[in-house]
């Protein structure tokens, strides 16, 4: 499917259109919390009463047909925002943006605000729709404790106690998050392997066990200064993984033991002011630090394979935007953000006290960019919203070791349109010229010691950039349903990817980029109260998600699936609430994941059940709340399959083939929470 032929897109949106509008003229009117004015629609906490919310991300995901996006992990801060403001303003931090909203409790908050196309004073950073999370200006300070408990196979037994503050009087707001946890990893259980090759088969029996324990802690401040306010955030999450591994192949064992040391953390701060005659400005400073240090060690009676990592991650931003609203309906801004990235590698490998030669094992890698852009917002019609931008990326890339230092210039425009049929009914159209990162960890090389595989670091990466064309059409009805439909095309160029390197006569995998690519998808999300079903205060939601990619295999020359690209991705979940009782249960199901990976000398296949879960709330006029979920009940089973190859991928005989198949247990989850 093309999304280029848009003659035949246009009858089936149209046609659509007109489906949902003859549902929803038999709806009944919106609720009374819910109230629209041009592209924003408030809901008042009323509007979430029957749904017994505790915090606002619980609040955000009822927000009928609203998609929520946490942001993207790339360097940089303009680039990586989520879909959801809280006041009118991203925090100046990339932690988590789904963590900040559960810390935030529900009585803290005045309405929200569903923004589709831009508002006045309102940045989209790029997203259609914005969720904004008005905070109470008086409300009394909360102070909640959590407590959670969880269990697999009966056995393991895994903890979290979060502490959460928060206070927002008289222009001063303070935040705190505290916890400690320890936690086991699900996907490291016990396996069977089976490997063929011209001899026969041969059964490996895998035992694993895997977890580890840390802290996260998270603060922010913000007061008036000089006019406007100021906030400061910081997060410190340090944690320790540990895995230990024992293979037996016909009574021959073997042992692995694998550790990792993350401690990441992270400081900002915002200025916010309004300066009079339509004009708003918004500075924000932000340093992260992290270090991850792997230690991983595999002994049998050949000998040991001993592999050690350490990553040292630094990044430092400073960003700027002023805005101008002209008039009402016509807000101009223009910005620009400076950003200093760097990652030092330094592994070793030694087998049986010997170091084979791994290319790339000590990299540093550094990135300047200066990104600016100018941005106009224009509500053109009560019916007709435009937005438009221009960026302009400059960036160096250097890589000491390889005497490369590269210079990028990137045009990155960007024009958004919607046009609301009516407040239920609306469409919408965006195309953006994007330009990925590169990731730093591309650059250096690694080694899996459980499958003998080595990756190879590549100081040539340059970013892939892709041309994005997309239309979407939503619908709401009955008061709290809405449908959507996203027909999304991507032009890609200097795809990123896996090459083969071959050196010396051996062959490695690396990062690398491999030519143009088109990529396709569908989207549809649903989301439909059961009232008129007779399943009072029941919802069901509907997420899926097809994609479809083509890209010319660098090995063989022919057409294939870009690796990594899982063609279907889904969810449903049904929800009841029972407001007299305080209880509430649901059902979620969620695809776990398809894909397949083209390597240098290898094709690999991965595949995940679906994943369920079943779950019952009960809330006390005391506010404290129980919650029991039994996650994973039909014990989903992980498969594996590698196809090795002689020599390269698909023009050279099959050396041998390997099946591993895992199930995992289910998982009992057990939270208390306590406001005060």
């Amino acid at each position: 499917m093309r999304l280029h032929t848009t003659t035949a897109l246009a009858a089936i949106l149209l046609a659509l259109t007109a489906g949902t509008a003859a549902l929803a003229q038999d709806a009944p009117p919106p609720a009374a919390a819910i109230s629209a004015a041009g592209p924003v629609q408030t809901y008042q906490p009323v509007y979430f009463t029957e749904y017994q919310v505790s915090t606002a991300f619980d609040m955000v995901l009822h927000v009928p047909g609203f998609v929520f996006n946490g942001g993207d992990s790339a360097r940089g801060f303009s680039g990586t925002a989520g879909n959801v403001l809280i006041d009118g303003q991203r925090p100046t931090t990339k932690s988590d943006l789904g963590n900040t909203l559960s810390n935030i409790n529900a009585a803290q908050v005045d309405h929200l605000e569903l923004i589709t196309g831009g508002a006045p004073g309102i940045d989209m950073h790029g997203h259609r729709q914005i969720v904004n999370v008005v905070r109470k200006t008086d409300a009394k300070p909360n102070f909640s404790v959590l407590g959670i408990y969880r269990n697999i196979d009966g056995n393991t037994n895994s903890g979290v106690l979060l502490f959460t503050y928060n206070d927002n009087r008289n222009g001063k707001s303070t935040d705190i998050t505290a916890d400690i946890f320890n936690f086991f990893d699900n996907g490291a259980q016990n396996a069977r392997r089976v490997t063929s090759d011209n001899v026969g088969d041969h059964i490996l029996n895998i035992f694993q066990h895997a977890g580890g324990q840390g802290v996260e802690s998270q603060a922010s401040h913000s007061r008036p200064l000089w006019g406007g306010k100021i906030t400061f955030n910081g997060t410190y999450n340090p944690s320790i993984y540990r895995q230990t591994t024992a293979y037996n192949e016909d009574g021959d064992m073997g042992y692995e033991s694998f550790i990792e040391k993350d401690m990441p953390s992270e400081l900002g701060s915002q200025y916010e002011r309004k300066l009079g005659h339509g004009l708003a400005l918004n500075l924000n400073v932000l340093a992260r630090h992290e270090r991850i240090h792997d230690i991983d060690i595999y002994t049998d009676a050949d000998g040991t394979a001993d592999y050690r990592a350490l990553s040292l991650t630094d990044e430092r931003i400073l960003n700027g935007r002023l805005s101008w609203e002209k008039r009402d309906g016509l807000t101009l801004a223009i910005g620009t953000e400076s950003v200093f990235n760097s990652m030092d590698r330094d592994s070793s490998f030694v087998m049986n006290a010997t170091s084979p030669n791994v290319p790339t094992d000590h990299v540093r890698v550094q990135e300047d960019r200066t990104e600016s852009f100018v941005s106009v917002n224009w509500k053109a019609t009560t019916k007709l919203s435009f937005e438009g931008e221009l960026k302009v990326e400059v960036s160096t890339i250097s890589v000491p070791a390889a005497n490369r230092s590269d210079s990028f210039t990137y045009y990155k425009p960007r024009f958004q349109a919607v046009y609301a049929f009516s407040d239920k009914t609306k469409l919408s159209w965006k195309t953006i010229r994007q330009v990925d990162q590169l990731s730093f960890n591309g650059f250096a090389s690694s080694v899996q010691l459980q499958t003998s595989h080595v990756t190879l670091g590549n100081s040539d990466l340059v970013p892939q950039k892709d041309w994005l064309n997309t239309i979407i059409l939503e619908q709401s009805f009955w008061g709290k349903g809405a449908i959507s439909l996203a027909l999304e095309h991507y032009d890609y160029d200097d795809t990123a990817d896996f090459i083969a390197v071959v050196d010396n006569g051996d062959i490695y995998t690396a990062s690398g980029n491999i030519g143009a690519s088109q990529w396709d998808f569908v989207h549809l999300k649903l989301d439909t109260p059961l009232d008129r079903f007779h399943i009072p205060h029941g919802t069901l939601s509907l997420d899926w998600l097809y994609r479809q990619s083509r890209v010319k295999d660098p090995i063989t020359g022919q057409d294939r699936r870009v690796s990594g690209m899982e063609p279907h991705i889904y969810s449903a979940s049904f929800s009841q609430e029972f407001p007299k009782s305080g209880t509430s249960w649901g059902i979620d199901l969620e695809s776990s994941g398809k894909d397949r990976n083209y390597l240098a000398n290898e094709l690999t296949d991965a595949h995940f059940d679906p994943w369920t879960q079943v779950w019952f709330q009960y809330k006390t006029p005391g506010k404290l709340t129980f919650k029991a979920m039994l996650k994973n009940p039909l014990n989903l089973r992980f498969t594996q399959d590698r196809t090795v190859f002689e020599g390269l991928r698909g023009l050279s005989p099959i050396a041998y083939t390997q099946h591993t198949i895992t199930k995992i247990p289910p998982i009992l989850e057990l939270r208390l929470k306590k406001d005060f």
